[in-house]
Protein backbone atom coordinates (compact mmCIF):
# COMPACT_ATOMS: atom_id res chain seq x y z
CA UNK A 1 0.00 0.00 0.00
CA UNK A 2 1.38 3.42 -1.20
CA UNK A 3 2.86 5.50 2.18
CA UNK A 4 5.41 7.67 2.79
CA UNK A 5 8.12 7.71 -0.16
CA UNK A 6 7.17 5.06 -2.05
CA UNK A 7 8.38 4.06 -5.58
CA UNK A 8 6.02 6.27 -7.25
CA UNK A 9 7.01 9.29 -5.60
CA UNK A 10 10.96 8.49 -5.48
CA UNK A 11 11.13 7.80 -9.00
CA UNK A 12 8.96 10.66 -9.91
CA UNK A 13 11.40 13.13 -8.13
CA UNK A 14 14.15 11.74 -10.27
CA UNK A 15 11.82 11.83 -13.77
CA UNK A 16 8.68 13.10 -13.33
CA UNK A 17 7.55 11.33 -16.14
CA UNK A 18 7.86 8.18 -14.40
CA UNK A 19 5.28 5.72 -14.39
CA UNK A 20 4.28 3.44 -11.86
CA UNK A 21 1.79 0.45 -11.19
CA UNK A 22 1.14 -0.89 -8.03
CA UNK A 23 -0.27 -4.30 -7.70
CA UNK A 24 -2.03 -5.99 -4.32
CA UNK A 25 -5.25 -8.58 -4.16
CA UNK A 26 -6.48 -7.06 -1.11
CA UNK A 27 -9.69 -4.66 -1.93
CA UNK A 28 -8.43 -2.18 0.98
CA UNK A 29 -5.49 -1.73 -0.16
CA UNK A 30 -7.14 -1.25 -3.61
CA UNK A 31 -9.24 1.32 -2.38
CA UNK A 32 -6.63 3.30 -0.02
CA UNK A 33 -4.62 3.87 -2.41
CA UNK A 34 -6.55 4.52 -5.28
CA UNK A 35 -7.51 7.80 -2.87
CA UNK A 36 -4.22 8.23 -1.97
CA UNK A 37 -3.52 8.45 -6.23
CA UNK A 38 -6.18 10.17 -7.23
CA UNK A 39 -4.45 13.42 -8.26
CA UNK A 40 -1.72 11.61 -9.91
CA UNK A 41 -1.90 10.11 -13.29
CA UNK A 42 1.05 8.66 -13.37
CA UNK A 43 0.18 5.63 -11.20
CA UNK A 44 -1.94 3.43 -10.52
CA UNK A 45 -3.12 0.67 -7.76
CA UNK A 46 -4.10 -2.66 -9.49
CA UNK A 47 -6.03 -5.48 -7.42
CA UNK A 48 -4.80 -8.62 -8.87
CA UNK A 49 -3.06 -11.63 -7.67
CA UNK A 50 0.74 -11.59 -8.54
CA UNK A 51 0.12 -15.34 -8.98
CA UNK A 52 -1.35 -14.63 -12.09
CA UNK A 53 1.09 -12.35 -14.27
CA UNK A 54 -1.56 -12.72 -17.16
CA UNK A 55 -4.29 -10.84 -15.57
CA UNK A 56 -1.64 -8.30 -14.08
CA UNK A 57 -0.02 -7.24 -17.35
CA UNK A 58 -3.20 -7.42 -19.26
CA UNK A 59 -4.85 -5.44 -16.71
CA UNK A 60 -5.87 -1.70 -18.21
CA UNK A 61 -4.32 0.53 -16.00
CA UNK A 62 -0.75 -1.42 -16.54
CA UNK A 63 -1.54 -1.49 -20.68
CA UNK A 64 -1.97 2.77 -20.04
CA UNK A 65 0.86 3.19 -17.46
CA UNK A 66 3.37 0.52 -18.29
CA UNK A 67 5.61 0.77 -22.08
CA UNK A 68 6.54 -2.84 -22.49
CA UNK A 69 8.26 -2.22 -25.57
CA UNK A 70 10.77 0.05 -23.75
CA UNK A 71 12.78 -1.36 -20.27
CA UNK A 72 10.98 -1.32 -16.96
CA UNK A 73 11.51 -2.08 -13.71
CA UNK A 74 9.99 -5.33 -11.75
CA UNK A 75 9.72 -5.01 -8.26
CA UNK A 76 9.08 -7.82 -6.18
CA UNK A 77 9.43 -6.23 -2.63
CA UNK A 78 9.25 -8.66 0.17
CA UNK A 79 6.32 -10.29 -1.43
CA UNK A 80 7.87 -13.74 -2.85
CA UNK A 81 8.49 -14.82 0.96
CA UNK A 82 4.86 -15.55 1.19
CA UNK A 83 4.41 -17.85 -1.65
CA UNK A 84 5.21 -21.49 -0.68
CA UNK A 85 7.69 -23.44 -3.43
CA UNK A 86 4.70 -25.39 -4.97
CA UNK A 87 2.76 -21.80 -5.96
CA UNK A 88 6.06 -21.74 -8.54
CA UNK A 89 7.49 -18.71 -7.41
CA UNK A 90 10.31 -19.15 -9.63
CA UNK A 91 8.53 -19.58 -12.46
CA UNK A 92 6.13 -16.35 -11.50
CA UNK A 93 9.48 -14.24 -12.04
CA UNK A 94 9.97 -15.59 -15.11
CA UNK A 95 6.50 -14.60 -16.51
CA UNK A 96 7.11 -11.09 -15.78
CA UNK A 97 11.15 -10.65 -17.23
CA UNK A 98 9.78 -12.95 -19.79
CA UNK A 99 7.09 -9.89 -20.65
CA UNK A 100 9.75 -7.26 -20.78
CA UNK A 101 12.21 -5.93 -22.54
CA UNK A 102 16.09 -6.44 -22.41
CA UNK A 103 17.60 -3.44 -20.41
CA UNK A 104 14.68 -4.11 -17.87
CA UNK A 105 15.15 -4.09 -14.55
CA UNK A 106 14.43 -6.89 -11.60
CA UNK A 107 14.52 -5.94 -7.53
CA UNK A 108 13.50 -8.55 -4.92
CA UNK A 109 13.92 -8.80 -1.25
CA UNK A 110 13.06 -11.68 0.73
CA UNK A 111 13.07 -13.02 4.20
CA UNK A 112 16.45 -15.38 4.00
CA UNK A 113 17.16 -18.39 6.04
CA UNK A 114 20.80 -17.52 6.71
CA UNK A 115 21.23 -18.50 9.82
CA UNK A 116 19.61 -20.19 13.43
CA UNK A 117 17.95 -17.22 14.28
CA UNK A 118 16.54 -16.51 10.69
CA UNK A 119 14.95 -20.62 10.89
CA UNK A 120 13.75 -19.31 14.56
CA UNK A 121 12.03 -16.48 13.21
CA UNK A 122 10.65 -18.17 9.93
CA UNK A 123 8.72 -20.02 12.71
CA UNK A 124 7.15 -17.31 14.27
CA UNK A 125 6.11 -15.90 10.79
CA UNK A 126 4.35 -18.64 9.82
CA UNK A 127 2.69 -19.45 12.63
CA UNK A 128 1.38 -15.64 13.02
CA UNK A 129 0.63 -15.27 8.63
CA UNK A 130 0.04 -18.96 8.10
CA UNK A 131 2.01 -18.58 4.56
CA UNK A 132 5.52 -18.37 3.34
CA UNK A 133 8.96 -19.07 3.67
CA UNK A 134 12.55 -17.96 4.44
CA UNK A 135 14.78 -18.91 1.22
CA UNK A 136 18.57 -19.52 1.68
CA UNK A 137 20.94 -17.16 0.03
CA UNK A 138 21.26 -19.87 -2.87
CA UNK A 139 17.83 -19.65 -3.52
CA UNK A 140 17.24 -16.35 -3.67
CA UNK A 141 20.01 -15.55 -5.89
CA UNK A 142 18.52 -18.46 -8.47
CA UNK A 143 15.78 -16.39 -9.05
CA UNK A 144 17.71 -14.45 -10.86
CA UNK A 145 18.91 -16.90 -12.60
CA UNK A 146 19.53 -15.50 -16.52
CA UNK A 147 20.07 -12.08 -15.82
CA UNK A 148 23.32 -9.69 -14.94
CA UNK A 149 22.97 -9.37 -10.92
CA UNK A 150 24.09 -6.24 -9.75
CA UNK A 151 27.08 -5.49 -7.48
CA UNK A 152 27.07 -6.43 -4.43
CA UNK A 153 24.70 -9.16 -5.45
CA UNK A 154 22.45 -10.76 -3.02
CA UNK A 155 23.31 -9.31 0.15
CA UNK A 156 21.37 -8.54 3.38
CA UNK A 157 19.72 -4.81 2.74
CA UNK A 158 22.23 -2.89 5.01
CA UNK A 159 24.98 -4.42 2.52
CA UNK A 160 23.41 -3.44 -0.26
CA UNK A 161 25.68 -0.33 -1.34
CA UNK A 162 25.02 1.41 2.02
CA UNK A 163 25.64 5.44 2.43
CA UNK A 164 27.15 5.17 5.64
CA UNK A 165 29.51 2.83 7.58
CA UNK A 166 27.91 -0.39 8.17
CA UNK A 167 28.81 -2.38 11.68
CA UNK A 168 30.99 -5.31 11.09
CA UNK A 169 28.53 -7.58 12.87
CA UNK A 170 24.83 -7.11 11.71
CA UNK A 171 22.00 -7.97 13.74
CA UNK A 172 19.33 -10.37 13.90
CA UNK A 173 16.98 -8.36 12.13
CA UNK A 174 19.72 -6.71 9.79
CA UNK A 175 20.34 -10.39 8.40
CA UNK A 176 16.78 -11.74 8.00
CA UNK A 177 15.82 -9.74 4.45
CA UNK A 178 17.89 -10.13 2.15
CA UNK A 179 18.13 -8.48 -1.46
CA UNK A 180 19.49 -8.13 -5.16
CA UNK A 181 19.08 -6.62 -8.62
CA UNK A 182 19.77 -7.70 -11.57
CA UNK A 183 19.69 -6.60 -15.80
CA UNK A 184 17.91 -8.57 -18.46
CA UNK A 185 20.37 -9.39 -20.83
Amino acid sequence: MPTVENTHQVAQRANPESRVVYVDNDPMVLAHGRALLAENERTAVVTSDLRDPAAILADEAVARLIDLGRPVGVMLVGILHHLHDDEDPRGIVEAYMAAVPSGSHLFITHFCASSQDSRDAEKKFLALLGTGRFRTVAEITAFFHGFELVEPGVVPLPLWRPEAAVPDELTVGQRLMFGGIARKP
